[in-house]
């Protein structure tokens, strides 16, 4: 209670905040605000709400510093409160900005599960762009036809097998038998040609592709990232690239459509052997 007992032993003093939105600068709100973190901190007995209270308001003042260091722009343009609760009730109007700011033009950080008036967001929670494969509830008939694909490959499901069946005249028994573990070549190969997207699907459903968005499991997600700049910048960046390599996949649709058994029975060859045999004797008239 040390804290407490140094915050009450504090002489008082007339106090008094200027919630005037007029005010010149942001330098000139920004003492406002520490004064009245100040006030806040006197003003409450208990240490624990006090440290409460004293890490919101420092943390919302950081959220404006990165409002004005990414959207200067709109910062010098807004005319959302500083002080006035937003639709967050744990936050201001700015601050709300600042959120719909980032989900417009960086990454998806508010909708969804996110409109929700009592939502916290001192850390960034992300919600992945791929399936969870751990908790949800998997429909066949939603999923692109290379990633099924994939799936099937993975886990050599029999209710998968009797989706191809169904919808490509595709059976298990016209096709090699899908090894448990692939080639450890796989991996080593390059991204180039049909061998680069097999590999990037094989990534993606394995979770492995190294980007937050894809590798992410939402049911068991324990990775929560900091507010800061870096931080920011390096989910923008990750987001963008998992929606491009998302975007690349679905080549793979096209060609499994236009060829579905010879498609499935490259994808299965390419898992078991490590190589296209095409590219495998292109390389070799090359050497």
């Amino acid at each position: 209670m040390y804290l407490s007992t140094k915050l009450s032993s504090q002489k008082s003093k007339n106090f008094s905040v200027d919630f005037n939105e007029g005010a010149e600068s942001f330098g000139e709100k920004l003492l406002q605000s520490l004064d009245y973190l100040d006030f806040k901190a006197r003003s409450i007995t208990n240490a624990v709400e006090a440290y409460k209270t004293v890490e919101k308001i420092v943390g919302e003042q950081q959220k404006f510093k990165l409002f004005q260091k990414l959207f200067p722009e709109e910062w010098e343009k807004s005319k959302t409160s500083l002080f006035k609760t937003g639709f967050y009730e744990n936050y201001s109007e700015r601050t709300g900005e600042l959120f719909q700011l980032i989900s417009k033009n960086m990454f998806p950080l508010t909708g969804g599960w996110t409109e929700d008036a009592e939502m916290e967001f001192e850390s960034i929670f992300i919600f992945s762009l791929n399936l969870d494969l751990c908790c949800e509830e998997i429909h066949y008939e939603s999923l692109r036809v290379s990633y099924l694909a994939t799936l099937l490959i993975f886990s050599q499901d029999e209710e998968i097998w009797d989706y191809f069946t169904t919808h490509y005249k595709l059976e298990a028994k016209d096709f090699p038998e899908i090894r448990v573990r692939s080639h450890e070549n796989i991996w080593k190969l390059e991204k180039t040609g049909r061998q680069g997207l097999y590999i990037d699907i094989f990534e993606i459903v394995d979770h492995s592709t190294g980007n937050p968005w894809l590798d992410t499991v939402n049911c068991r997600n324990d990775e929560w990232f900091d507010w800061n700049e870096n931080t920011l910048n390096y989910l923008a960046e990750s987001f963008s690239e998992a929606k491009d390599l998302l975007d690349k996949t679905c080549v793979l649709d096209e060609i499994f459509e236009a060829d579905p058994r010879g498609t499935l029975l490259e994808m299965i060859t390419f898992w078991n052997e490590g190589y296209i045999k095409d590219e495998k004797k292109g390389a070799a008239s090359k050497s």
